[in-house]
């Protein structure tokens, strides 16, 4: 027999499958066997039925039925086959039972089994027969003569007969049922000897080895061999576990920390090999591996100037910064901080890269604009300066070239003065200090507005300015009036200067679902490639001398730019070389409605 408590259980659980599973079996035998035996009686209903028809009804011909002589032959029917018989006409009265006198029995047409025969030949229903006390399962068939019912005749069988009993069965359950518990015995004691006994013996020696454990707060485990085992078990686990918790509290702090910054940092061995790297590391670097510890910083990163600097503070063992330059993913300005990690002798480096990339691109822009500015407002001073002296040298009372001069001081100021305007309201815009007053404004009457204020100038080139929609309706966008009449008044001001030859410039806007589109077409020089991605910088032009001929200040698709951003919108250029541009504004679209 079993001898340790866990044999036990799983005796009994054996015996509990083995049960459940055989009494499982012995319902479905009995649901299949009582299934086929009832389908068998049903076809002998079904049998008794066709010959009770073809008996009383042989002779096709025949329209009237002897009752008495109907009476006797069910009567007769029923016993030879053991059936109950029944006989009724089309209206539902019955002609002849072999249980009981027809005369005494009420209409049987409404009862269910009739009805479903009228209209399927055949019908079948489980019925009550108070005066027996039995319930018996019916089947009828319907008697046609030229398409017409004429007759119903019902047979049945007692119900008790479909559960027939299944004594063989349950013997042979039971049978195999007392099999599987001495099987399980055997199997029982077999598995105790080859997996319990050692158990035992691991209890044991746990026991040796927990004896210093801390043996709070135990799991309430169950009183056999594997509740001992890990009873044990836990008392070893308990100041590992609480160890264990802590160390990982402070990785994963130290994780998010690390993960959180935006610097990267990367720490390595003295021999050189990558013990962490952070997410920004792998950023600023453009590493793809996916673990990088364990493995040699040259391999990882692939740059020199890093495994030098490393190299440099374990020699000197002292901090070293650097500046140096990535060209993947991208082209990147990175600052290295290294410095030794505390132990002697050096343990590593743990080197702090910071992305100097934006730094050095605002400071390359403010040179550039501040060299731009200076040249700008060079040009026009310089001018006003050498005809006013020329002026002051006598001639000014020259009258045949006095107003020439003066006209171009004139010029000269007023361009100097609408570079300032455009440098000023360029700052504003940037500074987010430009007051816009958002409002919902029609397209057409900006575009139009423009276009007629700068139709002189264009006619001056034989330039014809057109304004045309592609909308039935009128467009509304959300953005400050003024602020409109200045985007598209500069697109169509450069239009009109840049188009070399005489032509169109074409104003035309569109609903682009919850946007518009403002695009202004000329036929005029066009941009080259290379020129258009720096198009809309401040002071950036494709052919300076020709812009400043034309009196450009190089600020007016800048100004473009940066206000349609500040109305939430953007720009957009398509050109081609010596057949003309597009530039094309987007804007929130209002919702207004118009018909």
């Amino acid at each position: 027999m079993v001898r340790s408590r866990i044999g036990t259980y799983i005796l009994l659980l054996l015996v509990t499958i083995s049960f459940v599973s055989l009494l499982a079996m012995t319902w479905a035998a009995r649901l299949e066997r009582n299934a086929a035996i009832r389908a068998e009686r049903i076809k002998k209903l079904q049998t008794v039925v066709q010959l009770v028809k073809v008996t009383v009804w042989k002779d096709e011909a025949s329209q009237s039925l002897d009752e008495e002589l109907l009476q006797k032959q069910i009567s007769q029917a029923a016993a030879e086959t053991g059936t109950y018989l029944t006989i009724i006409d089309a209206g539902g009265r019955v002609l002849a039972d072999s249980l009981n006198p027809p005369r005494r029995m009420p209409s049987l047409r409404d009862q269910g089994e009739f009805r479903e025969a009228a209209r399927e030949e055949f019908g079948y229903a489980q019925r009550f027969l108070p005066d027996q006390d039995i319930t018996m399962q019916m089947v009828v068939q319907r008697v046609d003569r030229q398409g017409k019912p004429i007759a119903f005749v019902r047979a049945g069988l007692p119900k008790d007969e479909f559960n027939s009993s299944s004594s063989t069965i349950s013997f042979v359950v039971a049978a195999i049922a007392m099999g599987a518990i001495v099987v399980g015995v055997f199997l029982t004691r077999a598995l105790e000897v080859r997996l319990f006994d050692p158990v035992v013996e691991l209890i044991d020696a746990c026991k040796s080895l927990a004896i210093r454990g801390e043996r709070k707060n135990l799991w309430n485990s169950s009183p056999d061999e594997l509740g001992q085992l890990v009873r044990e078990f836990q008392v070893m686990s308990n100041t590992v576990t609480k160890r264990e918790a802590e160390l990982r509290d402070q990785a994963n702090r130290i994780e998010t920390v690390l993960g959180s910054m935006v610097e990267g940092v990367i720490a390595v061995s003295s021999d050189r090999v990558v013990l962490l790297a952070n997410q920004a590391v792998r950023r600023l670097l453009g590493i793809r591996a996916e673990k990088v510890e364990g493995r040699p910083l040259i391999e990882v990163t692939r740059n020199r100037a890093l495994d030098q600097s490393v190299q440099q503070t374990l020699s000197t063992g002292k901090p070293v910064s650097m500046e140096f330059e990535v060209h993947s993913p991208f082209r990147r300005v990175l600052n290295i901080h290294a410095n030794c990690l505390p132990g002697d002798p050096c343990p590593g480096v743990v080197l702090v890269l910071h992305d100097m990339t934006e730094l050095r691109r605002l400071e390359n822009l403010r040179r550039e604009f501040v060299a731009n500015v200076s040249h700008e407002l060079k040009t026009p001073l310089a001018a006003i300066r050498a005809y006013a002296e020329t002026l002051h040298m006598g001639a000014v009372d020259d009258a045949e070239n006095r107003d020439y001069f003066l006209g171009q001081i004139t010029d000269q100021s007023d361009r100097l003065h609408d570079l300032i305007m455009d440098m000023l309201q360029l700052a504003r815009v940037e500074a987010g200090q430009e007051v816009f007053d958002i409002t919902d404004v029609n397209v057409a009457d900006i575009a139009q507005w423009c276009a007629d204020t700068l139709r002189d100038k264009a006619a001056a080139k034989q330039i014809r300015l057109v304004v045309e929609s592609a909308e039935d309706d009128e467009v509304y966008v959300r953005a400050d009036e003024e602020g409109l009449r200045t985007i598209v008044g500069n697109l169509i001001d450069n239009a009109v200067k840049y188009s070399g030859k005489p032509g169109d410039v074409v104003v035309r806007w569109k609903a682009e679902g919850d946007q518009v589109a403002i695009s202004v077409q000329d036929h005029g020089i066009g941009i080259p490639d290379d020129a258009q991605d720096r198009i809309f910088e401040r002071f950036f032009r494709v052919d300076k001398a020709r812009s400043r001929e034309m009196g450009g200040t190089g600020l007016g698709l800048s100004i473009v730019k940066h206000l349609a951003g500040s109305f939430g919108g953007s720009v957009e250029l398509k050109s081609t070389l010596n057949v003309g541009s597009v530039f094309t504004v987007h804007l929130k679209r209002s919702r207004i409605l118009t018909n």
